[in-house]
């Protein structure tokens, strides 16, 4: 029997005995020790005689092998089926990026040719006209010298973007511009009751609440230059959400800032007698007394700007 040496065997060679010294034999090995086992344990519950053992263990010998070659073969029909399903997918990823890469053709004239064998004629020679369809297109003048201008086209996909990004970006904007003028508001209106070195804190809470309507705060503010009222504070809030939109339909509702003024501004919104004020009645955020400090602010024109100096200046009483 002749015997290869090492050097002699291919790596395809090499890889097929490996292949079947793990698929084959090692499991065969196998089989035949664990039928020992199992062989004596039939046997001892078996009546004395009734089967020979050699046929026991040859039984129990083919179930294993048969259980062996079932379970591999699962393994591999589902390797196989996992495989084709990741190679049709990588084909239909690789035929779109081909189709989005595959310039388009205007054909003036294409016969339409089918031949009973099913072939198809090349129809190559009877096209008139092949223009690409690119970036730009040539459009020929109506002009007794047929002279040819080119006109630039936007790629659709570009201007869609473009409009998004600019919708966004009028967006933000607007909001800052809002929320600059809100602040600008605050900062002069509330100068004679907050402490200079309070304001930053104080402003910003308010314009959390300038950009999400479902804004609470957790934290009461209690520190005043001078006292101010309920009625105050509704009017300030009022004066903030009427130009961000106030009521039905709109963004913020009365019970948003009535929420808002209950947390913020609880030890303001107490009766004479220290019980606090009802929900419904913080609701009502143009209500007016003899001591208002802060008034409605009606907004201008444009529906934003504040009558303070620097906006629409003083309102006259």
């Amino acid at each position: 029997m002749k015997i290869d040496s090492p050097s002699s065997i291919t790596p395809r060679e090499a890889s097929v005995r490996l292949e079947w010294i793990s698929t084959r034999i090692l499991p065969g090995v196998a089989v035949l020790l664990l039928s020992i086992p199992l062989c004596q344990w039939a046997d001892t519950i078996l009546p004395d005689g009734i089967v020979p053992v050699s046929i026991i263990y040859l039984m129990i010998v083919i179930i294993l092998w048969s259980m062996y070659m079932a379970v591999q073969y699962a393994f591999v029909g589902m390797a196989q089926t996992r495989k084709t399903k990741n190679k049709v997918t990588m084909e239909n990823s690789n035929s779109h990026e081909e189709d989005g890469q595959t310039p388009v053709f205007l054909l003036e004239a294409m016969p339409m040719v089918a031949e009973s064998n099913g072939t198809e004629s090349v129809c190559d020679a009877e096209v008139l006209e092949e223009i690409a369809v690119t970036d730009t297109e040539v459009i020929e003048d109506a002009n007794p010298d047929n002279e040819l201008s080119t006109v630039s086209v936007t790629p659709a996909s570009s201007t869609y973007q473009q409009g998004i990004d600019d919708f966004y970006q009028s967006q933000a904007a607007n909001q800052k511009k809002k929320l600059d003028t809100i602040h600008e508001y605050l900062l002069y209106i509330m100068s004679p009751f907050v402490y200079e070195e309070d304001m930053d804190e104080f402003c910003t809470d308010l314009l959390r609440f300038a950009m999400d309507h479902n804004y609470r705060p957790k934290v009461e503010w209690k520190r005043y230059k001078t006292k101010l009222s309920s009625f105050d504070v509704r009017h300030l809030v009022w004066n903030i959400a009427t130009r961000l939109g106030l009521g039905k339909g709109k963004v913020y509702s009365n019970d948003d800032c009535a929420c808002y003024i209950e947390r913020r501004f609880a030890s303001l919104c107490v009766t004479a007698s220290g019980e606090p004020l009802s929900h419904s009645t913080l609701r009502n955020l143009t209500v007016t007394s003899n001591s208002d400090q802060i008034h409605c602010d009606i907004q201008g024109a444009d529906g934003l700007l504040f009558h303070i100096p620097s906006q629409l200046g003083v309102e006259k009483d």
